[in-house]
């Protein structure tokens, strides 16, 4: 199949990618400013196209057959032109008779509004991609693995081998790698009749962050700590961090803990997923965390799937 993939420079993009490449699929990577793209040696097809520029996403969707959209967040970037341009990529697939999006929300988007906007954004998108009259299976991951080696998770494993995150010490979490999601993403794309689905997807091993850093600290040698970091204290170093960005610090912070504080209380636990019917159901076998953990290390860079 023609696989046009968008947001293919960011993480999540690159393993789409990756793993549509080595599938055997002709994949098209598209993003605002694309760099050369090897798999396994071989040359991937790039395209650069910005979101808002309707006429060269047009041509890029000319003869494909499946579309990976990943929008970036609303969280640290105006909503406006990121729901404008899931618009204008619905309309250009329905004219190119794409018969099929895969959207990856990137997080829960729950059945009822909760008042947190990054939520209500990805239900408008997703709403504006199935008003186009294009086929789409929504794809709504949880938490990251991948997230801990990144941002403000990193530090404190590499400084003081401490696994610290905003989960109250009862949170049941499926963490998921981004590993998971693009096989996910690749075997919905083959089921067509699963369109108009809504699908939260997490890995295949659901616990509390105590459990996380007794798996990491197998995997990785090295005793890890855990730190249970309140929602409280979560956001006030966040709203550091965002200090001199020229960010609506107040905004931001006032939505994450909004967003938080749902997902640590919230009585349908977000957070916690069955996979077995899914992964039974599109045939894929997940990644338990000490296998991620052994292919990707904090303490370098190496260990891409």
């Amino acid at each position: 199949m023609r696989v046009i993939v968008f947001g293919a420079s960011g993480v999540q993009g690159r393993h789409q990618v990756r793993m549509l490449a080595r599938g055997g699929h002709s994949v098209v990577a598209v993003s605002r400013k694309p760099q050369p793209v090897l798999v396994d040696n071989i040359p991937v097809e790039t395209f650069a196209a910005n979101f808002t520029d309707t006429a060269t996403i047009a041509r890029v969707l000319q003869d494909a057959d499946r579309i990976f959209l990943n929008l970036p967040s609303t969280s640290f970037n105006q909503s406006e032109p990121i729901i404008a341009a899931a618009k204008a990529i619905g309309k250009s697939a329905k004219k190119a008779n794409v018969p099929l999006i895969l959207f990856n929300t990137s997080m829960p988007v729950p059945k009822e509004k909760q008042d947190i906007k990054a939520q209500d954004d990805r239900r408008e998108m997703r709403r504006l991609l199935r008003e186009s009259g294009v086929p789409v299976i929504s794809i709504e991951p949880v938490v990251y693995l991948d997230n801990l080696l990144e941002g403000w998770a990193l530090s404190p494993i590499r400084d003081r081998s401490t696994v610290v995150y905003c989960h109250k010490p009862d949170l049941q979490v499926s963490w998921i790698c981004h590993h998971d999601v693009a096989q996910i993403m690749m075997a919905a794309m083959h089921r067509p009749d699963l369109a108009g689905r809504d699908i939260p997807v997490g890995g295949p091993e659901t616990l509390r962050l105590e459990q996380l850093a007794e798996k990491l600290s197998r995997a990785w040698g090295r005793k890890l700590d855990y730190e249970n970091q309140t929602v409280a204290d979560f956001c006030e170093k966040i709203g550091k961090t965002m200090q001199g960005r020229g960010l609506e610090t107040d905004k931001i912070v006032s939505q994450m803990f909004k967003a938080y504080t749902y997902y640590n209380e919230a009585p349908d636990e977000p957070f916690n997923v069955d996979m077995g019917p899914v992964a039974e159901e599109l045939g894929v076998k997940l990644t338990p965390i000490e296998e991620w953990a052994k292919r990707r290390s904090p303490w370098d860079d190496k260990g891409y799937f």
